[in-house]
């Protein structure tokens, strides 16, 4: 008979791993790890970009209501205070002209499309990915004497005849530009999402106000190397860069 408490060596042996046996589990879970993260990497990406495309179909729609209500005729681009910022601009946010105490930014609420999306509502003009539109807001509150576009989406203005009307800053030149004169317009680029920083895409220049002028400004890269757009019909794709390089006017000169 074994005493009482006497452990068997060869029982308790056959609880445990050997050194082989954890390095080897171990080694399966580096390997399993190896292949899952690319893939939720994959997944988070394609889940940014699909909400992405959901905001700029919701501007979309808005923009169609705000064209009926407005005789065919679109806003404004929201350009840089300086350049003339105008009560028609689809998107507010520069700073209130002839204030001179602490600088503010107009009240986005009061945006041209804001109504039709029931209501302003900053993530409709923000794209989740875009990483660099959070640090310039970050940096402004910061610094509130600069003036800096914490957006991720513009409204073509390849020219001054389209596709945003074009007020200037005295309002001594207008141009009232109407869907009707755009060419095609299921092939025009309507709303870009533009390159926000340095590391979302080549090039040096950065979307800094709410009109897109194609010929300088590129579209952004952070969706798997392409950009989400918003056609003159509403339509909403994800096209790469290449797709609005100065080489193809037919996809953002509104008169090609």
């Amino acid at each position: 008979m074994r005493r009482l408490g006497h452990v068997d060596e060869d029982r308790s042996c056959q609880g445990g791993f050997s050194l082989i046996e954890l390095l080897v589990v171990l080694a399966t879970i580096g390997v399993l790890a190896g292949l899952l993260l690319p893939a939720l990497a994959r997944a988070k990406g394609k889940a940014l970009s699909t909400s992405c495309s959901g905001n700029l179909r919701q501007l979309g729609v808005a923009f169609m209501m705000y064209l009926g209500e407005n005789e065919d005729t679109f806003p404004t681009g929201g350009r840089m205070s300086p350049a003339g910022s105008q009560p028609e601009d689809w998107i507010w946010w520069q700073f209130l002209s002839g204030e001179s105490s602490q600088p503010t930014m107009r009240d986005p609420k009061g945006s041209a499309i804001a109504i039709y999306l029931g209501g302003y509502n900053k993530r409709y003009f923000l794209c989740p990915a875009d990483k660099d539109a959070t640090a310039r807001e970050a940096l402004w509150r910061q610094n509130m004497s600069q003036e800096l576009y914490t957006y991720s989406y513009s409204l073509n203005g390849h020219t001054e005849r389209g596709m945003a009307s074009h007020i200037s800053a005295d309002r001594s030149l207008v141009y009232r530009n109407k869907l009707e004169s755009v060419v095609k317009p299921f092939m025009k680029i309507m709303l870009a999402e533009e390159k926000g920083g340095p590391k979302d895409g080549r090039g040096s220049l950065s979307i800094d106000d709410g009109l897109w002028q194609p010929l300088g400004n590129p579209l952004s890269e952070r969706h798997a190397g392409k950009a989400n757009v918003t056609f003159a019909d509403g339509r909403v794709e994800s096209v790469p860069r290449e797709f609005a390089e100065p080489h193809h006017p037919e996809h953002f000169d509104p008169a090609h």
